[in-house]
């Protein structure tokens, strides 16, 4: 008979292994675009950590009798070197790569930090911040169900998620949020089966870290203030104790969160104006889609449904989503049963402990996909937070379709269905991963305009995208770069005669015309009806130059095109995904679409 001891064993190995592939599959292809910053959101946070400088040291000066400055200038003062002078994420993650490249360059052969090498420190960093939300989606799974084999099961379908993958091969605060947010929830968990204050510190270090690596990680506070009210409710059968005991734990809790947010982000309090500003601008940014290009392929679409259109297309895929969609139904009508059942009266403990811990996770997705996903601005990584949630969900569906009385009975039936759905997952999952086997489309369009475009040609690109060819270090390719001329198509501005104007001039310059990717032309095709759009931002003309350039009824025609779409090839059998349909921060990363035309 096999002990329990050997058993827990057993699946503490499932879980290594779950957790290596995890990382395994972060950092394969790490270096995805050759390491040219190709991740507008990347190549920024790594700009800002650049200039953090943790080596200065202290001003002498601080504290002297003889200083007249208040003491927030002081301060100001004193942590001057620590100023990221940017606001639009937490300084958390800054501080995070900043640290951890000049911690490596101490104890290694490498350079000290800088642009280039904190990228692939940064994305290893990411790739284990991701592993780290692995681990912790397995131990909330067992708070909930106590089942291994959910638990596991949940990890397994995260790690395997290529949504999740693919965010992880940036350096970008989606993952580092996201792995705070589920341990903030991991821990509420905790405090609820055993409140205490040393959990309350917990707590408010991780939902510190959340609101410090970005704004919307204040989304978790609402939960932390419930759970403490209802723990409180919970341990104490009157109401003046109660009282008291939550008083207590919210005042802690109150005064931790805010000096951990202070150590994470100092000069969110020391320079709040900035701060202030620059938060709002994000928030205008999310309820205006016509602010910037890269936002106009929102217009138009539908609160709520957009977000979980692309969940279940690309996110997790049809069939994680489908498993995610029966096991929120169950775990509903789970949590319908217990109130039914146990609700009695208006006692607080009346209620079974589990139905408070499946409140938890719960409560945040619902708070987080009612606010977010009435954004107008609908990037895909701002529901990467509830991609654990939805894991846990899928496992519980199919724990739940595994145990129904017909598979009970059919054991080989069971086994040969649970290995069916992890094969198509892992199918699904590797297809995506084809896009890092293969080079990067902007650097093949760059090596081949070196090759094909003669020197002294001149090129037209469009704004709000990157320009290529990108100075690739080949031969004489930057020499060849240097001399190539550039005309920036600004096609974003409002259609008026003197844009066309400039336009066709630019155009009757241009030799070849170089698309990096569908930023533009997919929004501004379908911005034609102004009768529901702002005047200045309704573009038939521009449609109607993309249509006839695309049908070569310019003087131009296509010459190239540089694809990666996921696929998977085995043998003689082959499966491609296209994926142009999906929100464009899905491929404009890592596979955008490059088109290039050549003047007649």
């Amino acid at each position: 008979m096999i002990s329990a001891q050997s058993i827990q064993k057993k699946y503490k190995i499932y879980l290594f292994i779950i957790l290596l592939l995890a990382f395994l599959l972060r950092i394969y292809g790490i270096s995805w675009d050759d390491g040219w910053h190709l991740h507008p959101d990347e190549r920024m946070l790594i700009l800002v950590a650049e200039r953090i400088d943790f080596s200065v040291a202290p001003n002498t000066n601080f504290l002297s009798p003889y200083n007249n400055k208040p003491l927030p200038a002081q301060l100001a003062e004193l942590l001057q070197p620590l100023n990221p002078n940017f606001f639009n994420y937490g300084s958390l993650p800054i501080y995070l790569l900043k640290g951890t490249s000049d911690l490596v360059s101490l104890f290694s052969r490498m350079p000290d930090a800088d642009y280039n090498n904190m990228l692939g420190i940064g994305r290893t960093l990411s790739a284990f911040f991701d592993v780290v939300t692995v681990l912790f989606i397995y131990k909330i799974s067992r708070k909930l169900f106590k089942k291994e084999s959910i638990s596991l099961l949940a990890s397994f379908l995260y790690a395997f998620s290529f949504f999740p993958i693919q965010n992880a091969h940036f350096y970008i605060v989606d993952p580092i949020l996201t792995m705070f947010i589920t341990i903030t929830l991991y821990l509420l968990i905790r405090y609820v089966e055993r409140p205490s204050l040393s959990k309350i510190v917990g707590i408010s270090l991780f939902a510190a870290g959340a609101i410090t690596t970005k704004f919307t990680g204040v989304l978790v506070l609402p939960i932390i203030v419930g759970v403490i009210l209802i723990a409180s409710l919970r341990k104490w059968s009157s109401w003046i104790p109660a009282c008291a005991g939550m008083t207590a734990h919210l005042f802690l809790f109150t005064f931790s969160f805010l000096l951990f947010t202070f150590l994470f982000m100092p000069f969110g309090f020391l320079n709040y104006t900035q701060f202030i500003k620059e938060i709002s601008l994000q928030l205008q940014m999310n309820s205006d889609p016509f602010i910037f290009p890269y936002t106009l392929q929102y217009v138009g679409t539908t609160s709520y449904w957009y977000y979980l259109k692309n969940i279940f297309l690309w996110g997790l895929g049809p069939v994680v989503s489908t498993l995610a969609i029966f096991g929120l139904l169950l775990y509903v009508k789970q949590i319908y049963h217990g109130i039914r059942t146990k609700m009695k009266d208006f006692g607080f403990k009346i209620l079974d402990l589990r139905f408070y811990l499946f409140l938890i996770p719960a409560s945040f997705f619902l708070i987080h996909f009612l606010i977010i996903g009435r954004s107008a601005v609908k990037f895909m990584r701002y529901m990467l937070p509830l991609y654990p949630y939805l894991a846990i969900l899928a496992s519980y569906g199919v724990y739940k379709i595994l145990h129904t009385s017909y598979f009970i009975h059919h054991t080989s039936t069971r086994k040969l269905l649970a290995s069916l759905v992890l094969v198509i997952i892992t199918i699904w999952t590797l297809t995506f991963m084809s896009i890092y086997s293969h080079p990067h489309t902007r650097i093949e369009a760059s090596e081949w305009i070196y090759e094909n475009i003669p020197a002294g040609s001149t090129l037209a690109v469009e704004h709000w995208d990157d320009q290529l060819p990108l100075p690739l270090p080949n031969n004489n390719w930057p020499l060849l770069q240097s001399t190539y001329q550039f005309e920036t198509l600004e096609l974003y501005n409002p259609d008026t005669p003197e844009k066309w104007m400039k336009i066709s001039e630019q155009l009757n310059r241009t030799d070849y015309i170089v698309i990096a990717s569908n930023r533009l032309y997919v929004p501004l095709q379908k911005m034609t009806d102004c009768n529901t759009l702002p005047e200045y931002r309704c573009y038939p003309e521009t449609a109607d130059y993309y249509q006839r350039l695309f049908n070569e009824e310019e003087s131009f025609h296509k010459i190239a095109e540089f694809t990666s779409y996921p696929s998977l090839e085995i043998g003689n059998w082959k499966l491609e995904i296209r994926d142009e349909g999906a929100d464009e921060s899905f491929t404009v990363y890592d596979h955008p679409k490059v088109m290039i035309f050549k003047k007649e």
